[in-house]
């Protein structure tokens, strides 16, 4: 029997649970090198030494690095997607709230793994599937306020996909910005030394802004509450 075939044959088999465990520090140990290291770094004997397992267990539980990397990442892309726990906290009608608890979500995750960011968009470059996967699960990300942008605006009456370029144009705006801080490290950004919460509240703010011509109440606000006058004077 060929090497392939054994490993597909390993892959069928049901796990016990001392498996499901090596199985689960392999994938823990994988997003930790991912981070450190980076996806074209990565190797498998890096995994297992991180994972504290034998390299030679490694092709019990998986195909190969590539196979281990895609369900990693893919398990970290589809995490803190539910809307409902997102908005738990969030009153009706509280729209600024409501646009920062989103961004909270993801601005926490540049934050706490920005090399796992940095491989997600390179691995969305090289492998169609999971780049369809990440663009698709951005466009689910969006759509919660798209469905509601005919209701928000009743007098506007959007164009066909219209309301859904104007949400992406908003969220493009913070999504470059996000990149650059955390990903690419802007050393002029970086001066800024905003906290995770200064950084969601500042997306927040201009995105409801850039969304709804007003500023945010201020009694919501601490770090953008002096763009509150950051009006054009006629």
């Amino acid at each position: 029997m060929s090497k392939s075939a054994v490993i597909e044959k390993s892959h069928e088999k049901a796990l016990s649970a001392r498996g499901q465990r090596a199985r689960a520090r392999l994938m823990a140990a994988a997003l930790v090198v991912l981070e450190r290291d980076g996806y074209h770094k990565m190797r498998i004997v890096d995994v297992t030494r991180e994972a504290g397992v034998a390299q030679g267990l490694f092709y019990h539980y998986f195909k190969d690095l590539k196979t281990l990397t895609v369900e990693v990442l893919t398990e970290f892309a589809e995490a803190a997607r539910d809307p409902a726990e997102i908005e738990k906290d969030v009153e009706p009608g509280d729209w600024y709230s409501r646009i920062h608890a989103y961004n909270l979500v993801i601005v926490r995750s540049y934050a706490k793994r920005p090399g796992v960011m940095r491989c997600l968009l390179q691995l969305a470059d090289e492998d169609p599937d999971f780049g369809s996967m990440l663009r698709n699960n951005y466009r689910e990300q969006l759509m919660w306020l798209v469905e509601r942008m005919p209701g928000l605006f009743p007098d506007v009456k959007f164009k066909k996909n219209q309301a859904l370029m104007v949400v992406y144009s908003l969220a493009g705006v913070g999504e470059g910005l996000i990149r650059e801080y955390f990903i690419n490290r802007s050393e002029p950004l970086m001066a800024a030394n905003l906290s995770v919460n200064q950084f969601a509240e500042l997306m927040s703010t201009m995105f409801y802004r850039a969304l709804f011509l007003e500023h945010p109440e201020q009694n919501q606000l601490k770090y953008t509450r002096n763009l509150a006058a950051m009006v054009r004077r006629h």
